[in-house]
């Protein structure tokens, strides 16, 4: 019997929680358990598509030597726990990459409270890349279209 090296094993029961959504689950989910409005729904689907590909496990390791976690790409420079950074949302960066987004959530909400504190109202997406080059500019109304049906309170046209 072969054994595994422990930080391997690790790595493996870590990626066991990981989920990868579809576009309209992902939106369905912020907007059914964690109430977001669809003006920031649109926002936050734009952002994990273009980020993550929607994967609760992405891990980006940067030019600095930070590195950027889970659905959001969340940085350990500031943003989350690591022996690298300030840990401003109060949580070790494993916890960005279950597939329990509540973790993700709240921590990308507090960025964006955070980078708009700093850089003004409206401005609080603008800390991902994603947001700057794939969705500031688009009509974020068309891009979810799918997911939304016309005249419908439901986030699903079926």
């Amino acid at each position: 019997m072969r054994v595994l090296p422990l930080a391997l094993l690790v790595g493996l029961l870590a990626v066991s929680d990981a989920k990868v959504f579809r576009k309209c689950e992902f939106a369905e989910l912020l907007e059914t358990r964690y109430y977001l409005s669809r003006n920031d729904i649109k926002n936050w689907v734009c952002i994990a598509e273009f980020e993550s590909s929607f994967n609760t496990a992405a891990i980006n390791r940067n030019r600095n030597r930070s590195t950027d976690y889970g659905i959001f790409q969340i940085n350990n420079k500031y943003w989350c726990g690591s022996d690298y950074g300030k840990n401003v949302c109060g949580i070790p960066c494993s916890d960005l990459m279950s597939d329990d987004i509540t973790a993700a959530v709240r921590c990308a909400e507090t960025v964006r409270r955070d980078t708009e504190r700093y850089k003004g109202r409206g401005k609080g997406y603008t800390a991902w890349v994603a947001y700057n080059s794939k969705c500031k500019n688009r009509d974020l109304d068309q891009y979810m279209a799918e997911c939304w049906s016309r005249g419908s309170n439901s986030i699903f046209p079926f």
